[in-house]
């Protein structure tokens, strides 16, 4: 179920690129999702596809929120006077609350018209399963942008790098990908910063390591990684980083969890000789260094202390759950490290 719904939201993405491409845009648009750069890129192909002549003119019309139904209509059925067709933008629209005004707009839409809602990260949110969201996907083409996957996101990123003649390894760009969070702008950002202090014409990860600014979601996993190393001066230090961004410690205490527990079936996984893939798909790991930097930690541990680290991180995220903060994790990597785990 869930392949096919994701091959659907792959073939929708698909139909609007051909579409552009074709210069044979349909009458109404709603995108939405987490990757944004994608997203704003292909609002920017829309616009240059209905209007060559640039978004300047009358025939360009822009809406936030929920605009009145009579200045809606107004907008879609008023013709445009230099181009074949106008384009009309709303973005941040709550289908919420406005879909029920909205549905009798969008069955008369006129040919020379292609209205195009943008929503805001996660701004979509409507339950398909009632009658007037099914409707809505009968007259609207609904594209949703996730984050690319890594096997797309790491030659991406090696090609950005080729293009401005730098040299990265596969398993380098795979590592930025990785602190830059798996979504392309802040990828493109941190690409473009190395490309510009590495003029010799080659990135190495120790470049990446003293350039890059890492998403707290990569900074929680080296963490982690120092934990499952025992190196546990490098996570108090790491930990007071996170505390100083602000990092939820429910946020902090589900990743510290959910790694002893990927290290518990890496070494359950080491002593029935599974392979790397099957780990990462079961564990839920996006990027190949982390399974295999779990396999070279499992190696050092048993499955008894695995179990026994995990244990005392649900200990902590019960106390947090209580009413406790910050010193709940302080008090977890005191733990640890009084006895060793894992």
């Amino acid at each position: 179920m869930a392949a096919a719904k994701k091959q659907e939201k792959n073939t929708k993405y698909e139909e609007l690129v051909a579409a552009i491409e074709k210069g044979a845009l349909g009458q109404c648009y709603i995108l939405h999702g987490e990757e944004r750069y994608l997203l704003e890129r292909r609002v920017e192909d829309i616009r240059r596809a209905i209007l060559p002549g640039g978004i300047g003119g009358f025939d360009y019309r822009r809406y936030s929120g929920v605009p009145e139904p009579d200045e809606l209509r107004d907008a879609v059925n008023t013709y445009p006077l230099l181009s074949e067709r106008a384009l009309v933008e709303v973005t941040d629209f709550d289908f919420s609350c406005g879909l029920d005004a909205l549905l009798p707009e969008l069955r008369k839409l006129p040919e020379h018209v292609c209205l195009l809602f943008i929503c805001p990260p996660g701004g979509f949110g409507l339950d398909g399963r009632t009658t007037a969201a099914k409707e809505l996907a009968g007259l609207a083409s609904i594209v949703e942008f996730e984050a690319r996957d890594v096997s797309e996101l790491a030659p991406w990123a090696q090609k950005r790098f080729a293009d401005a003649g730098v040299v990265i390894s596969p398993s380098d760009a795979e590592y930025l990908t990785f602190l830059a969070g798996g979504y392309m702008a802040p990828l493109a950002a941190e690409t473009d910063k190395l490309i510009s202090h590495c003029p010799e014409g080659r990135v190495s990860r120790r470049d990446i390591d003293a350039l890059a600014d890492p998403v707290p979601d990569a900074v929680t996993y080296k963490l982690t990684d120092a934990l499952a190393a025992r190196d546990y001066e490098t996570a108090g230090g790491i930990l007071s980083e996170l505390y100083a961004m602000r990092e939820p410690p429910h946020k902090i205490s589900y990743a510290l969890t959910s790694k002893m527990r990927a290290l518990l079936l890496a070494r359950l996984y080491l002593g029935e000789g599974r392979g790397i893939k099957e780990l990462m798909a079961v564990a839920g790991v996006r990027y190949e260094f982390q399974a295999k930097g779990l396999l070279a930690a499992a190696r050092g541990t048993t499955s008894g202390n695995c179990l026994e680290a995990v244990r005392l991180c649900c200990e902590a995220a019960f106390r947090l759950n209580d009413g406790g903060g910050q010193e709940s994790l302080t008090e977890l990597l005191v733990r640890l490290a009084e006895r060793n785990l894992p």
